[in-house]
């Protein structure tokens, strides 16, 4: 009777487990699928412009048969050159800006204790809860009371503005999370301050850095709103060059235009991404370097 009982019992068990994995197969299925559609919906307009920047015809959404006709269009289009030479300095001055004047300010917000820290810190912020157009219109009115000329520096300007609270925020994690003991260390193996920055906190900090630069080039060099307002004459950036092109038409040397700029971009990921592992290989976990005397370790 024990024995039956026991084989009743273990019955449902094994009935609840096999259901159970079932049920799990199920969930990852639907999860699986989700995700690949997900992706799909992310990287499918990216592949029909690849595949739409051979096209022969004019009109980018009918293909007629392969060609690189565009590529040399691209390459002859003086216009498009000159508002993505405008768009790299703009991107890479507001990025290196908005980074270094970020990068102090979190430093300050996460080591310093002074009145009206919290009010600082959140009117650092507002920018980024702002419409954006609400802060194109005020960097605007600003610049025309003061009288400037609009150009680079009104654009490199305006960006900073929108970049500096992104920078501020990543590098306010990154300067957070740092451990204050290696720079106390440091200090007392003979480090001064400019030493124990340099030696120190800034490689520490250099992940943040290098991220804060990434993240805010990408979003000066697709902004039009601010660019819209602050631009002046000669200084188009190249968001603003393709949406002008909506008057005439859009050709499929936009195409050709975005799969180099995808290309650029996954290069760039590439190299970035190849020298952090390096770094990270390559320090074993060391922080700091040898120099002067001085080296710390964070273990």
């Amino acid at each position: 009777m024990a024995a039956v009982g026991e084989l009743t019992a273990t019955r449902p068990s094994r009935a609840r487990v096999a259901l159970g994995r079932i049920e799990t197969r199920g969930v990852d299925s639907a999860i699986a699928g989700t995700t690949l559609l997900a992706y799909l919906f992310l990287y499918a307009p990216i592949l029909v412009l690849i595949v739409f920047s051979f096209n022969r015809s004019e009109v980018s959404y009918s293909w007629t048969g392969g060609t690189l006709d565009w590529y040399r269009v691209l390459l002859q289009d003086h216009y498009l050159f000159a508002a993505l030479r405008v768009s790299v300095v703009v991107g890479l001055s507001s990025a290196l800006i908005g980074t270094a004047i970020g990068g102090l300010t979190a430093l300050t917000i996460a080591r310093r204790q002074f009145k009206g820290r919290s009010a600082f810190t959140m009117l650092m912020l507002m920018p980024l809860i702002l419409a954006e157009i609400v802060v194109a219109v005020a960097v605007l009115s600003l610049l025309v009371a003061m009288k400037v000329h609009l150009g680079y520096l009104t654009l490199i300007a305006g960006h900073s503005v929108l970049a500096l609270p992104y920078a501020t925020l990543i590098l306010l994690g990154a300067a957070t999370g740092l451990d204050v003991s290696l720079e106390e260390a440091a200090s007392d193996l003979g480090c001064r301050a400019w030493q124990t920055f340099r030696r120190v906190t800034l490689p520490l900090l250099l992940p943040g850095i290098l991220a804060s630069i990434l993240l805010t080039f990408t979003m000066s060099f697709d902004n039009i709103v601010m660019s819209t307002f602050v631009n002046g004459v000669g200084t188009t950036t190249l968001p603003l060059r393709i949406y002008s092109m909506l008057k005439t038409g859009i050709t499929p040397e936009i195409n050709a235009l975005g799969c180099v700029l995808v290309a650029m971009n996954l290069v760039l990921l590439t190299v970035v991404g190849a020298t952090q592992l390096r770094r990270i290989i390559g320090t074993g976990g060391r922080v700091g370097r040898e120099g002067d005397g001085v080296t710390v370790a964070s273990g």
